[in-house]
């Protein structure tokens, strides 16, 4: 086989044609994980600037900041599972497991975010080298593992890939740190209510960035977060928020969302309540659903 350019052929070589002409398209189903650090760029800038400092001559660089990203948050996603399919970007990481690995990856949620909490509460994180806030997006998708030649991996394609990252772009907006669908909040659900150490939150019902199907938003509360009590007393004065904002009572659901974030500090509720005035300010709410289109924020 043979492949033109710029006016030339390139032999590509009977190995690369054969994967190029005949790709792994078999679709199945797999839990697909978006992991970032948050405030990344803001990070390196405060590093060029000279903010983070040990007294020693060479200090702590932001490569070994991203290195101890990796080796504290990162490690038991891309560690210790044969099947598990990773990839990292720079200081983010996807990663896609089979579908019966629910509580395992719950478990690895459970100690990389415990490792993360004792890393930002030892002496020196914010002075001598910046805090890390890592947020996670997590769904249950049909996908396919296609390979590349030019890197020779496999690579997952599919709406799955695209809908957590989606997920968990929009975690840090939530003032959630586990921002998961309803399709990976089913199969999670039994564990959950089974484990103290877990509990959730429902966030939002809304239409993603250029997806068609609306989707319903939980977060994946962790007794490890400083805030997981705090979460936890949010949940009612949020749901009443919540069931005026569908029936369009505007002004009682601003209140009631300010009120919650008062009360829990929460972002989420500044979030909807700010939503609220948009759409009060609307003249179009005859076919309003309770389900908000994220392209508008």
């Amino acid at each position: 086989m043979t492949e033109e350019y710029a006016g030339e052929a390139f032999d590509l070589g009977p190995q690369v044609a054969e994967s190029i002409e005949q790709p792994d398209t078999v679709k199945s189903r797999r839990i697909i994980m978006f992991c970032d650090l948050r405030d990344s760029t803001e990070i390196l800038m405060n590093y060029e600037k000279g903010l983070y400092h040990d007294g020693s001559a060479t200090g702590y660089s932001y490569d070994q900041f991203i290195f101890d990203v990796h080796k504290t948050s990162y490690e038991y996603l891309y560690l210790g599972h044969d099947e598990t399919h990773t990839e990292i970007y720079g200081d983010g990481l996807m990663a896609i497991f089979p579908e019966d690995n629910t509580k395992y990856i719950m478990e690895n949620i459970y100690r990389l975010t415990d490792r993360m909490r004792a890393y930002n509460e030892t002496h020196g994180t914010g002075i001598t080298r910046p805090s890390i806030d890592v947020g996670f997006g997590i769904t249950t998708g049909e996908i396919s593992m296609v390979y590349y030649y030019l890197d020779q991996r496999n690579h997952p394609i599919g709406m799955g890939v695209h809908e957590a990252a989606r997920i968990e772009g929009k975690s840090k907006f939530y003032d959630a740190r586990i921002l998961i669908s309803e399709r990976f909040f089913q199969e999670a659900e039994p564990y959950i209510r089974e484990d103290s150490r877990f509990s959730y939150r429902f966030i939002d019902r809304v239409y993603l960035k250029n997806f068609h199907e609306p989707i319903t938003l939980y977060e994946l509360l962790v007794d490890n977060d400083p805030r997981f009590a705090r979460k936890i007393d949010s949940i009612p004065r949020y749901s009443e928020a919540y069931e005026a904002y569908c029936r369009g009572e505007w002004a009682t659901a601003k209140s009631l969302f300010l009120k919650m974030h008062a009360e829990s500090g929460l972002g989420t509720g500044k979030v909807m309540a700010d939503r609220c005035d948009i759409l009060a300010q609307s003249t179009a709410h005859s076919d309003w659903t309770g389900v908000w289109n994220l392209k508008d924020k």
